[in-house]
Formats: C-alpha cells, structure tokens, sequence
C-alpha cells in the first residue's frame, strides 16, 4: 500500500511540473507596466486629436470656432475646433484642394488663397458653414506668409509654382474684403518661401523661410527677419531668429511673436519656440514644444495658442502627418 501511493504521489508531481504548475520558478511572471508618459512641458495641454493627421494646411479661428484648410497632399479637407468645448468636426470641403496655403480669418469669414490651388481664393461662413469663391489673388501665391492688418489681409512671398526655374516670390499682395479686390504694395527685401509673419505694435513681422527656391536641392532655411511700415509703404531689417527655421508657424498675442517649430538646413525638423518681444526687440529662445514638426498651424484663441498638425520627417515626408493639438499657455513675466 505505501509503494502504491509513493507510485502516485510521484506521478502526480510530474504531471504538475509537466503543467507548469506547482513550483514558483516555472510560472512565468507577468510583465512589468510600461513607464508612464513624461508630462507635457509647462504651459502645454493635449488637446483632442484632429479627425485627419494634416501637414501644410492653414488655419484661422472665428468666434469659438478654428477652421483648417486643405493639407498636404492637395487636401480639400477643413475641420472645425469649437475651442469652447475641444470637440472636432468636419466641415465643408474646400472647392478645390490645396496644400502650402494661407489661411487668415478677415471681416467674420476664414478666407483660403493660393498654394497648390495657385490663385484660388474661397471664403468659409459661418453661418452657412459652407466655402465660396472670391476674387482670385493676382498671382500664383504658394508657400506665402500672410497676416491681416487693418481690415486687410496681405501675402507677402511665396514660390512661383515653377519646376523648371523654380524661385521664391518677393511680392506683397493686399486684398481689401469690402471691395473684393486686390493690390499691390511695397515687395519684401529677400524673396522667399515658407516663412511665418505676424502683426507687432501696427507692423508685418516676417521671419524664417526658405530661398531661392523651395525643394530640397535649391533651398536654404533663413533666420532673417524683415518688417513692414504700412504707413511708409517700406521694409527694413528685423532682428534674426536664433536660429534658420523654414515652414514654421508664428502667432502674436499681448504683444510678443512666438515662432513654432519649423525645419533647417538640411533637413532638421524642429520642436523650437522662440519669442519677440516689441519692447525691445529682443527673441527670447523658450522650452520646447512638446514635438517636433514642421508645416504646422498656431491660431490665438482668448489668452492661449492652439499648435496642431505639421510633418515630423524632413521635407515632405509623406505619412509623417500629424493629427495632435496642443493648447500652450505662455508663461508670464521674464522666461
């Protein structure tokens, strides 16, 4: 009786080692949690992400609503932010897509001109919610900087949509709402593409961009800057950015330009932010963004600066679209 049960006693113990079970040794343990997320740098809040990852589209923000237009690849894509609650939809398609284009909000309407769509000009409302036809601009307007001033909006550079000598613009165009027309004023110092512009104490800063031309064997990222009297009708030298950066966003509020991202020669994406200040014309080089892109938007919203979209790859780097929104609250005071 006692070998019959050393027999089955043994039996048993083989069977449970066989079964993995029984010892501790041969369970294998679960794996450890991944490491959670590093926070967002100060000032910075994930917002929720686009419905389509965009990349040298525009955007502008009328009321509560932010409105995108177009994106690379010839996109007719445009999406509505309510910044009020953080929720996305998508909106009417553009008449005809576009990439590379400018986008500004002017007299209640987001109005979208140029780039692949060269001299296409629409209008969103939003009361109808829907895209209409404008003046044409009177040039091919690619890769243009563009602000409104004044009750006008100006673009300002741009590329000349050229293959076969391609070169970047030094036009400046002003279009005026009320009359539906178009006119000419006073062209930028150094014709380029891709660069950012914003409104400082009554002026056109431009910063950054690229020349002479906009591919990537014929192109070299500027850090300078240029800014325009409207009153005088001229262009004069502005202090240079830290550093060059091309195909970036620059956006004004409580009179300081902050500069987003952006790409260097050669090819370098960029999660930099830097500040302008039109007090003592100084750039002040700020904490990162929480990535780097370029061929993304900022809009002011209220006190904050909604940052989306943009390529993380160098040049065009096709599937590289982001689809985040980030909200940056810039700090008070000296930093």
């Amino acid at each position: 009786m006692t070998d019959r049960r050393h027999m089955l006693l043994t039996l048993s113990a083989a069977l449970m080692a066989a079964c993995g079970g029984g010892g501790g040794d041969a369970a294998a343990s679960p794996p450890p949690p991944p490491p959670p997320p590093p926070p967002p740098p100060e000032g910075w809040s994930r917002l929720d992400d686009m419905p389509t990852a965009l990349a040298k589209f525009g955007a502008a923000a009328v009321g509560t609503t932010l409105v995108t237009a177009g994106g690379y690849d010839t996109l007719r894509t445009s999406l509505l932010l309510d910044t009020a609650t953080g929720r996305w939809r998508t909106g009417a398609p553009l008449p005809r897509g576009t990439d590379n284009v400018s986008v500004q909000a002017l007299a209640g309407r987001v109005h979208a001109v140029g780039g692949e769509a060269q001299t296409a000009h629409s209008a969103w409302d939003a009361a109808s919610g829907t895209w209409s036809p404008r003046r044409p601009a009177p040039s091919v307007r690619f890769a243009s900087a563009s602000v409104v001033l004044d009750g006008r909006l100006h673009l300002i550079g741009g590329w000349n949509y050229s293959n076969s000598a391609s070169a970047s613009l030094a036009s400046h165009d002003i279009y005026d709402p009320e009359t539906d027309s178009w006119t000419s004023a006073a062209p930028i110092a150094t014709a380029r593409n891709a660069a950012a512009a914003a409104v400082l104490d009554g002026r056109i800063v431009v910063v950054g961009g690229r020349a002479p031309g906009i591919r990537a064997n014929d192109q070299t990222s500027l850090a300078s800057c240029e800014v325009y009297d409207p009153a005088a009708d001229r262009w004069s030298a502005g202090p240079a950015l830290p550093q060059p950066r091309a195909s970036l966003a620059a956006v004004s509020l409580s009179g300081r330009l902050y500069a987003f991202g952006g790409e260097s020669t050669p090819g370098g994406v960029r999660a930099s932010v830097t500040r302008l200040s039109a007090v003592d014309g100084t750039w002040t080089v700020l904490p990162d963004m929480p990535l780097a892109v370029h061929g993304l938007a900022a809009v002011a919203v209220g006190g904050a600066i909604i940052v989306l979209g943009g390529f993380t790859g160098a040049s065009d780097a096709v599937g590289t679209q982001s689809a985040q929104c980030w909200r940056y609250e810039p700090p008070a005071g000296g930093l």
